[in-house]
């Protein structure tokens, strides 16, 4: 019996593809097998930045340290990237997929529809509301406005000038949320202070926070706020020019100037440490959550406010009874005997005041 050469070919070649996809399925057989669950996080915006991303990455590691599980750190580097860089994390059987803010929600989506089997966190993203609910996505959200009225009240409290200057990256509802609340904290620390308030347009644009921020100081303002991501380091170099004093959100910047008086953290770190927890624990289930004071998404580094206040001969004496009064409002806050709005209307100190 005679068998043509190309027949030949063929059929080993479909043998041997046959052998390639049993040789993949077993490879993803044993990664599960090992024990060792696997995390990709996936960001739209670059590590380095002494801001979210690297606070993710540190969240990333200490669940590594933690849990022993396999990580992979990805930036993708535009948004035409985005589908296919979640998806090959996907493909590749990562079991935890993670992605960052709103520009990432439709890749998230679209990659989670195609790989049911996968968990996705979707980190500061709105899926699963509105009725919408997509099970093997765990979308949060983060409300800032109870840290941002401490800062402001501690803000308000500082200024010798009355005049107090917010800078936050981009008009969206969370940050709009907390300049609101921001300045209401100012009115309730000093009911004769004003703020000026911008945005950025961006989270990575130093020059154009340092160019607003030279504005605000121009026009009275002794202590500026930050609110804007990588963007920061501008108006941090601004109020250092300036001599001014700068409060932070995020990233510390006091071994860089001294007259920098602490820190509103943001637990994105934290929160990706308490997903890859619920996925090690085996109690991961979808769902959209809230991030706040009260479970972490946001914290009071208070030991960076009382560093400046021990260290500061200017200012510290006159700071040090803000910040006890500022932990009162934590206190009353986290109770539930004082609540603030999170009140989503683009900021205007005329509404806050009642000037208007």
């Amino acid at each position: 019996m005679k068998i043509g050469y190309g027949r030949v070919l063929l059929a080993v070649a479909t043998v041997l593809a046959f052998v390639a996809l049993g040789l993949a399925a077993f490879a993803g057989a044993a990664s599960a097998a090992d024990g060792k669950p696997r995390i990709a996080v996936v960001v739209n915006q670059k590590f380095g930045d002494k801001g979210p991303m690297d606070d993710l990455a540190k969240g990333t590691e200490r669940a590594r340290k933690d849990f022993g599980v396999e990580v992979k750190l990805l930036e993708s580097s535009s948004a035409a990237n985005f589908e296919e860089d979640v998806r090959a994390m996907a493909r590749d059987g990562y079991d935890l997929v993670a992605t960052t803010f709103p520009y990432m929600t439709d890749a998230t989506r679209l990659i989670a529809a195609e790989y049911p089997d996968t968990k996705f966190a979707a980190i500061f993203q709105f899926v699963n509301v509105g009725g919408v609910s997509v099970p093997n996505i765990w979308d949060t959200e983060f409300h800032g406005e109870a840290a941002f009225y401490i800062g402001g009240y501690m803000c308000g409290r500082a200024t010798k000038s009355g005049r107090v200057g917010l800078v936050i990256g981009g008009e969206e509802p969370t940050p709009n949320a907390e300049g609101n609340a921001f300045m209401r904290g100012v009115k309730a620390a000093n009911p004769n202070a004003s703020v000026d308030f911008a945005f950025v347009g961006s989270y990575e644009d130093p020059a154009k926070a340092k160019e607003i921020t030279n504005a605000m100081i121009s026009n009275g303002c002794d202590i500026v706020q930050t609110d804007a991501g990588a963007s920061n380091a501008g108006v941090v170099e601004a109020a250092k020019e300036a001599g001014i004093l700068c409060a932070g959100e995020i990233t510390d910047f006091y071994d860089t100037y001294q007259n920098f008086t602490g820190i509103i953290g943001i637990g994105f770190g934290d929160t990706i440490y308490t997903a890859i927890k619920a996925l090690v624990d085996g109690n991961y289930t979808g769902g959209h959550g809230i991030r706040d004071l009260s479970n972490g998404g946001y914290f009071m580094d208070w030991a960076s406010y009382e560093r400046f206040a021990n260290s500061s001969k200017e200012h510290g004496e006159a700071f040090k009874p803000a910040i006890e009064e500022a932990k009162r409002l934590e206190k009353q806050i986290t109770d539930g005997s004082l609540a603030i709005d999170f009140d989503t209307a683009v900021p205007n100190w005329g509404r806050i005041s009642g000037e208007e």
